[in-house]
């Protein structure tokens, strides 16, 4: 098999390779929420059109300071990720200075959580309102490590969406990304064919093993509501032997700024190989920007039903950048 080749740093791309894979077998690949599928529904939220290129926030912006970790404390003192088996009402909550030792470690988190409130989101926007509870990290198994369980709860009569991320009410402003399945197809086929046009003509495509089969959108998303657009995607080329199948699948987040699609660029990705059942790439779940700054960031997460992890990007002046970490809870 064939180690992802990952462009974020080490803590996130070792901690989730075959040892923490193996340590339970998976019975199939598990995207990061298979309950989201309406990510095209209209947005709550409604980002202004600024420049995303931006640099720090104004001086009378919410004031913000990026601890050791790289997380900026605009966006709140966690965030709370679904689970592939929590259901709509639970998650895992991570605290962004958590180490690999102390994921499970609750000490402070009522503290912070001021009010218990949590806005939760999906890709295209704010899609409601709950409270939190926090319980302790669910028994595992001896080497195993978990984060602290995040209950929801709702008033009575309350539906509550398919989320892919929860921050305390307040912090975050979404940018909706909406999925190129709401677009026309002759539209779709259009960005489809950009996007495999792009992954091609990346540098890095070493693998003798895919060299020049033909890649594949899985899924798509671009903003809506920024001057300086960009499109979130995953992408797959199989070779489809009988007895070894192999897949190779790329994340990319491509700067799609203009008509032209030939001036667009692919400003961050990330490369996985190996059998399908076991690969394990970045789910992208959220862009978004603290309240009262500029920057615009990007949330992915990890899940495989045996490790959570997640990372934020960001864009500034020189481009994309991992900002964020975390550490990883799951089994050595």
């Amino acid at each position: 098999m064939t180690y992802p080749r990952l462009s974020m740093r080490s803590s996130f791309r070792d901690s989730l390779r075959a040892p923490l894979r193996s340590a339970r077998a998976i019975a199939g690949a598990v995207g990061l929420l298979a309950a989201v599928a309406c990510d095209s529904r209209p947005s709550s939220s409604n980002p202004d059109s600024a420049s995303a290129a931006g640099g720090p926030g104004n001086a009378d912006s919410v004031s913000t300071t990026v601890s050791s970790s790289g997380w900026d404390s605009g966006a709140g003192p966690f965030v709370v990720l679904p689970t592939v088996d929590g259901g709509l009402m639970a998650g895992s909550l991570l605290r962004p200075d958590a180490s690999e030792l102390t994921v499970g470690d609750t000490a402070g988190v009522g503290a912070a959580s001021a009010d218990g409130r949590l806005e939760l989101f999906a890709r295209s926007g704010k899609v409601g309102v709950a409270r939190l509870t926090v319980e302790g990290a669910p028994r595992v198994d001896e080497g195993c490590t978990a984060w602290p369980v995040a209950r929801l709860a709702v008033d009575a009569g309350v539906t509550v969406a398919p989320w892919t991320a929860a921050f305390a009410v307040g912090r975050v402003t979404a940018i909706p990304l909406d999925s190129i399945e709401g677009l026309a197809s002759r539209d779709s086929a259009r960005l489809a064919t950009d996007l495999t046009r792009l992954a091609s003509g990346l540098a890095d495509d070493t693998s003798s093993t895919f060299r020049g089969l033909p890649f594949v959108v899985m899924r798509a998303w671009r903003t809506r509501g920024l001057d300086t657009a960009f499109i979130v995607a995953t992408l797959a080329r199989r070779v489809n032997q009988e007895d070894d199948p192999k897949e190779e699948r790329l994340v990319v987040v491509v700067d799609a700024i203009g008509d032209n699609a030939k001036a667009w660029t692919v400003a961050w990705h990330e490369r996985a190989a190996g059998h399908e059942e076991e690969l394990v790439v970045a789910e992208p779940l959220l862009a978004f920007r603290n309240v009262g700054a500029p920057d615009v960031r990007l949330l992915f997460g990890r899940d495989d039903g045996v490790a959570l992890g997640a990372a934020v990007l960001t864009r500034g002046r020189s481009g994309w950048r991992v900002l964020w970490e975390s550490a990883v809870a799951g089994c050595n």
